[in-house]
């Protein structure tokens, strides 16, 4: 069997396909459910939390916020996934894994979340006419910034993690990072209020429904893996 024979052997097409729709489906379907809800709690919730903060004002902190909160925005989040892209493609040759799954892995994942985000902000309208204080509209349900960031950087823990054999105390430790990563994102757009408080916390949520659903997708997609590539370098 060739090259191009190992790399595609053993793939289920049709599980993949169909575990990716459901689980999308189902991530999708819970945080419309939480934006019907995040509605209700504009008033008692979202609304006194942003007359506060906007009370509070500027701080000698609000230029470094400003700064830190572009690591979710949609450039930045290209970028990060590009280069975990072509940083795993490497890591993967260099060990006889697929090489093309990060490749295809990490814009797709990107564009899926791109889009389901956009058409869950367009059926869960919120008030956006108040201004942040940094001059910008106040962003939609769920935060992007949150889910794109929990994402990219959760699934370079998920491949990891699945290719690399890692163990589940390692693999724990791991998911600390997406896990930081969108907690600080839905803090600093908080804080600059650029989103409702619910926002940021549907936009944690709907990150890690979209991270689990990437995981199961890719196990029902190439199941074993790792055990595969151990076999042929044992053979080579």
């Amino acid at each position: 069997m060739g090259d191009r024979g190992r790399q595609l052997a053993g793939l289920r097409w049709g599980a993949g396909f169909t575990t990716g729709v459901i689980t999308v489906a189902l991530a999708n379907a819970i945080a419309l459910a939480i934006g019907f809800v995040a509605k209700a709690l504009q008033g008692p919730v979202d609304e006194p939390i942003f007359e506060r903060i906007d009370r509070a004002g500027n701080t000698d902190w609000t230029d470094v916020l400003e700064t830190l909160t572009q690591m979710g925005n949609v450039r930045q989040t290209q970028i990060l996934g590009a280069v975990l892209a072509i940083v795993f493609a490497i890591w993967f040759a260099t060990r006889g894994w697929r090489w093309w799954v990060p490749i295809a892995l990490f814009p797709a994942a990107w564009w899926i979340a791109r889009l389901c985000q956009l058409t869950i902000a367009a059926i869960v309208d919120r008030d956006r006419d108040l201004i942040s204080l940094v001059g910008t509209r106040i962003g939609a349900f769920p935060s992007g910034g949150c889910a794109r960031i929990i994402l990219i950087s959760g699934t370079a823990v998920v491949l990891a993690s699945y290719y690399g054999a890692l163990s589940r105390r390692t693999t724990r430790w791991l998911y600390g990072i997406p896990l930081v990563l969108g907690l600080a994102e839905a803090y600093f757009r908080t804080r600059l209020n650029q989103h409702w408080f619910t926002d940021v916390v549907a936009g944690v949520i709907y990150g890690f429904l979209l991270l689990a659903a990437l995981d199961r997708t890719l196990r029902a997609f190439d199941p074993d893996p790792a055990e595969r590539g151990l076999a042929r370098r044992r053979t080579a």
